[in-house]
């Protein structure tokens, strides 16, 4: 038996607690306190890691190694063979920063590891569950699920789609961010020539003639000087937003208080949302495929997303169907998690008996409305960036010009 802290909420909205439990697994501590009507939300697992665990793996290998997997299984074979091919045919070595430089890839120990213990006996989940460098908490949700519904030709698929989008997004990011760097970097650098020579010499003319710099050229002024004393800062004032908007994500994740704000925040919370509807409903096709009832399913569902909020909100409606209630009406107080028209849905297709086909047009339909989220999000952001640049620029162009009308004025 092994120790784990267990996160509880006692009511919607309410604060989190914990609780130091032992059990065999996650999955089977999560499933004994549903079963006992606990409104469990995660369940911790703060075991000491092995070095091939702490390693970073970069997105795009991660996206490769899942498509070897999906294509062996696809092929009809076991996990402990799936991933032995994978040990194989992975890479020793990976890209690092630049192209001709070379680093370890940690994949290859990882998957060399995660043969000898899927040969020893153990599950893919539980090997899986060692290392959460490669297995995050929607991964490893998916695979206990893909498990249990003997379907992980489509868990893979699914954990390489979600890979890919993320690197997606990742690499929108980055080439988002470069333009705006470059412009920044240069216009540090005229900042710091206009305010070591040409503007000072202007102000003494216009000192002399009892005239003075207008506003922008004394703050153009006042930020040369600064970024010539601290240009560190100024570098730490264009990579430190950009670093930050990267490392978001696992800070929301490692930080529950900031769950439920971030589903608030616009776009943002929008993303987030259609996010977790699109996993639910794709993976909750998966799971009616292999036949699985309401509660095995929402047990595994819950699994499938980092959300707090997400995971409490299954919780109480595992209680709801435990006591009876049908799927969709055992979401109906959930609406701010799932969606009206999610609701509706699911609704319809319990009531017509619909199969699983139905919930994978449906899980269609939520992957369109995720790109499209994440589509608009762009789309409002590249403007903004534009017209913050072009501020940057018309304050460098005022600064010039200013004291060369000012000059005019006066003589």
């Amino acid at each position: 038996m092994q120790q784990f802290i267990a996160v509880l909420q006692d009511r919607k909205g309410g604060p989190y607690r914990t609780q130091r439990l032992a059990a065999a697994s996650p999955m089977d501590l999560t499933q004994s306190l549903l079963e006992r009507k606990q409104p469990v939300v995660a369940v911790l697992d703060k075991r000491k890691l092995a070095p091939p665990a702490r390693k970073r793996v970069k997105p795009l290998d991660k996206v490769y190694f899942f498509e070897q997997l999906e294509s062996s299984c696809s092929l009809g074979f076991d996990p402990a063979r799936a991933m032995e091919i994978a040990h194989i045919t992975t890479s020793a070595k990976t890209s690092g920063l630049l192209p001709w430089v070379s680093c370890d890839n940690p994949l290859r120990r990882i998957a060399g590891d995660m043969v000898r213990r899927l040969q020893q006996g153990h599950t893919l989940a539980e090997a899986a569950s060692q290392f959460p460098n490669l297995f995050d908490n929607v991964a490893l949700g998916l695979v206990e699920a893909g498990e249990h519904s003997g379907s992980l030709e489509e868990t893979f698929g699914s954990i390489r789609q979600l890979s890919g989008r993320n690197e997606k997004v990742r690499n929108k990011l980055v080439s988002n961010s470069i333009y705006p760097g470059i412009v920044l970097g240069i216009a540090a650098i005229v900042i710091y020539q206009l305010a070591s020579g040409p503007i000072p010499q202007l102000g003494r003319v216009l000192e002399a003639m009892k005239g003075g710099l207008p506003w922008q050229s004394r703050l153009v002024m006042s930020t040369g000087e600064f970024i010539g004393t601290y240009p560190v800062v100024y570098v730490m004032f264009i990579a430190g937003p950009v670093y930050l908007l990267a490392c978001l994500p696992g800070l929301v994740r490692r930080m529950p208080v900031l769950h439920s704000w971030i589903l608030k925040i616009p776009f943002l919370g929008a993303m987030s949302l259609a996010s977790i509807r699109a996993n639910f409903v794709q993976t909750l096709a998966t799971l009616k495929k292999a036949k699985l009832d309401n509660l095995k399913c929402l047990l595994l569902l819950q699994a499938i997303s980092w959300c707090y909020p997400y995971r409490a909100a299954l919780a109480r409606a595992y209680r709801r169907v435990a006591n009876g209630e049908g799927f969709a009406t055992a979401l109906e107080d959930e609406v701010d998690i799932f969606g009206r028209r999610t609701i509706e849905y699911l609704r319809v297709l319990e009531e017509t008996g619909a199969d699983s086909e139905m919930l994978e047009r449906l899980a269609l339909v939520m992957n369109r409305d995720l790109d499209s989220a994440i589509e608009r999000a762009e789309t409002i952001a590249k403007p903004l960036i534009v017209v913050a640049l072009a501020g940057v620029i018309a304050l460098i162009a005022a600064a010039v010009y200013g004291p060369l009308i000012e000059l005019y004025k006066h003589i």
